[in-house]
């Protein structure tokens, strides 16, 4: 059983190409700390796990960027020509949500189902694909108990008093993905102090029941699982003994997935769990790790509603996946400025389809023939860039060199108005709209809308009180007291935008203006 919820928008499967075979991708593996070759399980197909958020609370822009690093990897994977079976859960039973619950009045269940929701809002605001399935773990308790079942009789746990143990010393290469030493964790300050484990680094795969808690029926009476072992029952569930890739964020290096790896390999007898294991690097906060706990938090929530999916995109997107991001002015103002670049070539693109065709120029022609050949160097250059181990920078790198281009052969004189422009105005906004739209989520909304919810971002930025409609009436009024030689007039206007913080800027494609 699982939850699907319906959503507006992409489905998985519409508008990506399969391919006879499929790109050929690397890709950095913490397990061997190298970057290898992808090479699935099955040829043509990839199964994909990225473990999601615990459901207490609203989620902050970190939780966003791990959860928009699944879906760029769920996006180009299928771009790249495989069936991809991807699969994202939601914890669902925690003691943070148990505690939260209490704070709120509510049941557990109730509390876990509210935040669901929320977290999916936010989700289909940043423009993240919908998953192949979406799981939560107490829809998955029989699963969930049959695994454990699998390792107790496999020698690999005990039961102590209702609750059951994984022992650590019964698999012997525990460590390997965070390249622990076991030794030294026995002593190390992450260790869990228990009486009734026969080692410190054992963990629960089962704990009895408390009154108040939820829970559930199971061979060793009432009780609920351990934080581990519902990943590993619900990715075997839906993806098998063995999965190709797995994601998660750094923090979940260990003890999480080393601990997902000592289960499910402990139950299955499968060896590896995990082909490739793929982690996505901190958000920062003025130089310190977001995180709940301390407290530092900006909330998905507020950032979408302040700034919109794309802004979102374009910041959580803008560095290598495995780089730490710190979030602040600086970031925000970085991602502004690059959708406007990229919004407003294509809008330069779409007015070249609307104008009128003059007798053909030679030189033009050459231009925009040399263009449109840049534009299918750009397309593989893309696919490249995310084929070395999904390098984003690289990719807005390559997006910003064509957009250069762009803007001086539409600037060449009689260029825009030759019949070879509508040739590279389809080729350039078809790039954006199917290439990078396909790979990033960015780049397909019309561009007027998008540089009018910029222009309203930036106002909101700087703190003016004068709206974009504003702005184009006094520009209006500007070029015909320009005309008529009142140039007296013209620098007000000029000096009353000033002050409320647009600057203009006149140039040979006409004036063009932006907040401050």
């Amino acid at each position: 059983m699982e939850y699907r919820w319906p959503r507006p928008g992409i489905s998985p499967g519409r508008g990506f190409p399969f391919m006879a075979s499929p790109l050929s991708i690397r890709v950095t593996n913490t397990l061997t700390g190298k970057k290898e070759p992808l090479e699935t399980l099955v040829p043509g197909r990839l199964t994909l796990y990225s473990c999601g958020p615990t459901v207490y609370n609203l989620i902050h822009i970190g939780n966003l960027r791990a959860a928009m690093v699944a879906d760029l990897f769920f996006r180009f994977f299928r771009r790249a020509g495989y069936a991809v079976t991807f699969v994202r859960n939601y914890t669902d039973v925690d003691d943070k949500i148990i505690n939260r619950a209490r704070q709120e009045g509510i049941s557990s269940e109730d509390l876990a189902r509210k935040y669901i929701v929320e977290v999916e809002r936010d989700y289909a605001m940043s423009g993240c694909l919908e998953p192949t399935h979406k799981t939560t773990v107490t829809t998955h308790m029989p699963e969930i108990i049959s695994m454990i079942e699998k390792i107790i009789a496999n020698g690999h746990a005990y039961v102590v008093d209702g609750e059951v143990f994984f022992s650590v010393s019964s698999f012997p290469t525990y460590g390997r993905l965070s390249r622990k030493n076991i030794d030294e964790l026995e002593v190390g300050a992450r260790v869990e102090l228990n009486e009734r484990k026969r080692s410190g680094l054992d963990f629960s795969l089962w704990k009895p029941a408390k009154a108040g808690e939820p829970s559930w029926d199971s061979p060793w009476g009432k009780g609920r699982p351990g934080w581990h072992i519902e990943c590993s029952a619900m990715a075997s569930k839906w993806l098998g003994d063995r999965i190709d890739v797995h994601h998660g964020g750094e923090d979940l290096i260990f003890p999480h997935h080393e601990n997902e790896i000592a289960q499910s390999e402990c139950a299955s007898g499968c060896n590896p769990f995990v082909k490739y294991w793929l982690h996505s690097a901190f958000l920062t906060l003025s130089k310190e790790k977001m995180s709940k706990s301390v407290g530092n938090v900006f909330l998905a929530r507020d950032f979408l509603g302040q700034y919109g999916g794309e802004v979102a995109r374009a910041l959580l997107l803008s560095a290598h996946y495995r780089t730490i991001l710190d979030f602040g002015e600086e970031s925000i103002e970085q991602a502004l400025t690059a959708l406007q670049r990229i919004y407003e070539a294509k809008f330069k693109a779409s007015e070249l389809l609307k104008s009128r065709r003059a007798v053909p120029d030679l030189r033009a022609e050459s231009l925009w023939g040399e263009f449109v050949q840049d534009c299918e160097k750009t397309r593989r250059a893309l696919d490249e860039a995310m084929c070395n181990d999904f390098n984003t920078p690289e990719v807005f790198a390559s997006l910003f060199q064509l957009i250069r281009e762009f803007n001086r052969v539409s600037a060449e004189p009689l260029a825009a108005a030759t019949p070879a422009a509508t040739l590279g105005a389809q080729a350039f906004i078809g790039l954006l709209e199917q290439d990078l739209g396909e790979i990033t989520g960015l780049g397909r909304l019309d561009a007027s809308k998008a540089l009018s919810d910029l222009s309203r971002i930036r106002a909101s930025r700087a703190g003016s009180q004068i709206t974009s409609e504003q702005v184009e009436k006094l520009l209006a009024e500007r070029i015909e007291a320009r005309k008529a030689k009142n140039f007296a007039r013209a620098d007000e206007i000029r000096k009353e935008l000033d002050s409320q913080g647009v600057v203009i800027k006149d140039g040979p494609q006409g004036t063009t203006w932006e907040y401050r």
